[in-house]
């Protein structure tokens, strides 16, 4: 693993948007660790100038150190993890290659998810529901069985999936929507991870106040 060779700079900024998967990573990364560190919310319909011209993707999360600025959800997570105690990866350069490798895994089923929370149309519900839970069939296949991916300790990896998770949950609560009835171990790895204080904190009354007022905005057929 690689050494911890320099300081976390104290006035580190990550720049966020309240619902956004990829910046729920990241934060619960940051509560893991007990790092700190200032959140600064933009709005993504309307991106500040100084924003755009650091960024060249052009996506939250971004991580400005003072020094460096960092871009892409699993590169901050594994920064924030080397530059503070302990480590939230497996030991082992293979298993660390595998947990790599399932998080991108991630990011399609976040998109479609977020687009199927977002479909004005059954057709387009449908569709984005399909190659999410297809997606999902591929993740049973690979989990531990255990309490989370990796076995019984909370892994980066689990960090990345939990705003997956916790949205499943959401949509099964909320509007009777179950994707994981055929998956028992996405299933058991929900409810741990929903159980975890920085998911919930990452996850509170708020951040589904937002998530519902921008399907709202966005004319979701859930909220019809």
């Amino acid at each position: 693993m690689p050494s911890k060779v320099e300081a976390f700079p104290a006035s580190s900024v990550l720049i966020s948007f309240p619902i956004c998967p990829f910046v729920g990573r990241a934060r619960i990364v940051v509560l893991e660790k007990n790092i700190k560190l200032e959140v600064q919310l933009i709005d993504l319909e309307n991106k500040p100038a100084w924003f755009l011209e650091r960024s060249p993707t052009g996506t939250v999360p971004a991580l400005d150190t003072g020094k460096h600025f960092i871009f892409e959800s699993s590169v901050i997570s594994e920064f924030l993890d080397e530059v503070s105690e302990g480590s939230l990866h497996p030991e082992a350069a293979a298993d660390r290659a595998v947990n790599r490798a399932w998080t991108e895994y991630a990011a399609k089923m976040l998109v479609a998810q977020f687009m199927m929370l977002m479909s004005a149309t059954q057709a387009d519900f449908e569709t984005h529901k399909s190659t999410l839970i297809a997606g999902l069939q591929n993740v049973e296949k690979a989990h531990s069985n255990q309490p989370f991916f990796n076995g019984k300790d909370f892994a980066l990896i689990d960090a990345a999936y939990s705003p997956l998770l916790v949205r499943t949950k959401y949509l099964r609560e909320k509007h009777g929507i179950d994707l994981l009835s055929d998956l028992p171990q996405l299933r058991a790895w929900e409810e741990a991870l929903n159980d975890r204080a920085s998911v919930r904190e990452v996850h509170g009354v708020e951040y589904f106040e937002h998530l519902e007022q921008v399907m709202t905005d966005r004319a979701s057929m859930l909220l019809q």
